[in-house]
């Protein structure tokens, strides 16, 4: 019998774009079986090579990078595989979105404020940027094992480590190695496929955080091996009341964590210098958060004084300053000491954190994509739990990021928050549609099933 010729109505492939559509998943419809999913070794290296530039920063003029143009050049392959994930296009919509509202909001601005084109340039590329990485690794989860992405992704971030930037000759390990060397061990263990061996490393770095002042560190790990740990107890049937059960089990969970370390930090079993400096936080604020971060306070403060935001573009006013002086000396700090003229608004608006940057620059609709970003990333964490395919390095990668998100400015954070939403993004469950096709032959009895 002759051999069936191929269908006219099969859809063309492009060349980087995996060809192995019969991939074993687990239940979760999102994590692919271990081994190769792409078969060609260029494809592979391709995308190998796009993680690398983009965990590597190398800058180019006006705030782009290396790897954004990177992202730009794969644009054919991953823009395809959005549709194939969960909020795919609301994530990367709504921030499409906020970065046209910066713009928008630094011209409606321009009666009270200075602008600057070049600022507003910046902050747009960053987001866009941002959004361009996550497409890329959305895309590579289709080429290459999630070991082998979050693997090279980590080597990209050894290569941006800066021993000349002013904070760190102070703390090595907090302000250079710590993000990289846990990304890339952790992706080692996760590659051997062993828990323990999982759970060895996140004790190490645990331990290794804790004993150099790396408070927040030492919490998210702490977090991340218990999760790791609970994962061998059988999952249930229902994946998604169990996932359900997982988000308000993480709550409870990270304010016992956040109430140990800082018993731990307070009797000082992590140290006399990081014991002092909390001791003084709590004695001016009331709070290790609010005495950590008084930016926050600074953030309140101006969004009552302007809720839409500022813009991309914005200058701050002698008025924003004076209000955001205000609201931190209500949490008795003293505001007159030249971080807040020299860092927070020497130019610029940086209220130290995701929440205040993606406000300041994108007023409302910022904090719209804000808030779907941080729905799909607990609820991929929380079906990732409920399958039992929560490995350590995502789990960290996770925390690290959504911690970020009221401590951290967008800039630090967005190499873990590109690789966050890229690995947490659920898979909708592969369904191949029905095409009614009209054989190129004669049926025949001899033919027919």
């Amino acid at each position: 019998m002759p051999s069936r010729p191929s269908s006219p109505l099969r859809p063309a492939v492009s060349p980087l774009r995996s060809e192995v559509p019969s991939r074993s998943r687990s239940a979760a419809g999102s994590v692919p079986a271990p081994g190769v999913l792409e078969p060609r070794r260029w494809v592979r290296f391709i995308a190998a090579a796009a993680l690398i530039l983009i965990g590597a920063r190398i800058a180019l003029p006006q705030g782009v990078e290396v790897g954004h143009v990177a992202g730009l050049l794969l644009m054919p392959v991953w823009i395809p595989v959005v549709r194939h994930y969960r909020w795919g296009w609301a994530l990367l919509g709504t921030g499409v979105f906020a970065a046209l509202m910066g713009v928008w909001l630094t011209v409606f601005n321009a009666d009270t404020h200075s602008t600057d084109s070049s600022l507003m340039l910046r902050n747009t590329i960053l987001l866009v940027g941002a959004l361009v990485s996550i497409g890329v690794v959305l895309w590579a989860r289709r080429v290459l094992p999630e070991a082998n992405v979050t693997l090279w992704f980590g080597i990209g971030l050894a290569f941006a480590i800066t021993p000349d930037s002013p904070l760190f000759p102070s703390n090595p390990w907090k302000f250079g190695f710590a993000v990289p060397v846990a990304i890339i061990t952790l992706s080692l263990a996760y590659k051997s496929g062993r828990r323990w061996l999982q759970l060895v490393v996140l004790g190490a770095l645990t331990l290794t955080s804790g004993l150099n002042d790396s408070r927040s560190a030492f919490a998210i790990l702490l977090l991340a091996a218990i999760v790791v740990a609970f994962q061998v107890v059988p999952r249930g049937k229902n994946r998604r009341l169990a996932a359900l059960r997982m988000v308000f089990g993480l709550g409870g969970l990270t304010v016992v964590i956040y109430n140990l370390g800082q018993a731990l930090i307070l009797d000082g079993y992590l140290g006399a210098s990081t014991q002092a400096r909390s001791l003084e936080q709590l004695r001016t604020s009331g709070s290790l958060i609010l005495g950590g971060r008084p930016e926050l306070s600074a953030s309140v403060a101006l969004f009552k004084d302007q809720w839409w935001g500022f813009g991309s573009g914005t200058v701050p006013s002698l008025s924003d300053i004076s209000v955001a002086k205000a609201g931190m000396a209500s949490i008795n700090y003293a505001p007159d000491n030249g971080y807040v003229e020299r860092y927070m608004f020497g130019g610029h608006y940086e209220l130290h954190s995701m929440l205040g940057d993606f406000w300041t620059h994108f007023g409302i609709a910022g904090l719209l994509f804000l808030a779907v970003v941080v729905v799909v990333a607990i609820w991929g964490i929380a079906m990732r739990i409920a399958d039992r395919t929560a490995s350590g390095v995502i789990m960290f990668a996770s925390a690290t990021t959504l911690w970020g998100v009221g401590f951290s400015p967008f800039y630090s954070a967005a190499p873990l928050f590109v690789l966050m939403l890229g690995m947490l993004a659920i898979a909708r469950p592969a369904a191949r549609p029905f095409v009614k096709e009209t054989p190129p032959w004669p049926v025949t009895p001899a033919h027919r099933p």
